[in-house]
């Protein structure tokens, strides 16, 4: 069944602010006001700085692409419409969320946000917040590269700020429930693509009430992707910005998707692909590196 973009509509209609040569906002008329107050502006610098963190590893981008950040600020009243947000994740107070870019000098992908999140917010950012942003901005860095697998997708949105950025280290609620996981509830990549497909991704909670981080899919999505990048790192000795580079790139060269694609990350980064399928090697080869980094002694079972 047809439906009209309604994201679109709203983009075309928008004034266009530019907050820094990296970043650009589209907004309603209304809003637009707001802006021109610096109601947003601390929020922007915030984003602006995180997007300065990713960009301290020199990312590549193909056809030596510079892509625009453009920030989307829509109506609180309408957003879950204008951003499709999913619903197992729309608590009704606001959210923010990667979108399709409609500005030609900017990335695949543009970061949607309901104004009430940028509303005369603080410069101080509590950890998990960071995080999640940096998870957001994430997925429009890859989607210069791929999209495709919501298990490799999220599993990259949250290795970049946790692993490559080095995040991890001061999440100790993260690193908590990490260390205190059972391998049960550790999925395999196949039951990370199962779920994908039986639309359980991310429904079940570690913790209730927090980010998408406390997921056990995107717990499971990340150290499994962790795991690829280290070893990317041991194998060819590089750095983990190298190897955070080398697995987008990886990603954007296959053909695949679903098993398929785990088969072809596999040939790259020099595992079984049986097991990095089927088994938890990835996964625990992550944890066990993120225990030696803490003080805990407890460990994945």
């Amino acid at each position: 069944m047809y439906q009209k973009d309604i994201l679109k509509e709203y983009i075309l209609s928008s004034e266009i602010r530019e907050f820094s040569k990296e970043i650009k906002v589209r907004l309603s008329n209304d809003l637009a006001i707001k802006y021109d107050k610096d109601l947003y502006k601390n929020a922007l610098l915030n984003i602006q700085n995180n997007l300065k963190m990713i960009n301290s590893l020199n990312i590549h981008y193909p056809a030596n692409a510079n892509p625009i950040l453009y920030v989307y600020i829509v109506p609180d009243d309408r957003y879950a419409k204008l951003l499709r947000m999913p619903k197992h994740f729309d608590k009704g107070t606001g959210g923010g969320k990667p979108v399709d870019c409609y500005d030609l000098d900017g990335f695949n992908r543009a970061y949607g946000l309901s104004q009430n999140l940028l509303e005369n917010k603080s410069l101080d950012v509590e950890i998990s917040k960071k995080v999640n942003e940096i998870h957001e901005l994430s997925h429009i860095i890859h989607s210069q590269f791929f999209s495709k697998n919501q298990t490799i997708c999220e599993g990259f949105a949250e290795a970049l700020p946790l692993y490559t950025l080095g995040l991890e280290e001061l999440f100790d609620d993260h690193q908590n429930i990490l260390l205190q996981l059972d391998e049960n509830q550790i999925l395999s990549a196949q039951e990370l693509l199962a779920s994908e497909k039986d639309g359980s991704y991310g429904v079940a909670e570690a913790l209730p009430n927090k980010s998408c981080s406390f997921r056990y899919s995107y717990i499971s999505s990340y150290l499994f992707v962790r795991g690829c990048l280290e070893t990317l790192v041991e194998q060819y000795d590089i750095s983990k910005a190298e190897a955070t580079q080398k697995f987008l790139e990886i990603i954007r060269q296959s053909n695949y998707i679903n098993q398929w694609l785990i088969f072809d990350i596999a040939k790259d980064i020099g595992v079984s692909h049986e097991v990095l399928l089927h088994g938890k090697d990835m996964q625990k080869k992550a944890l066990n590196s993120i225990k030696l980094m803490t003080p805990h002694n407890t460990m994945c079972k």
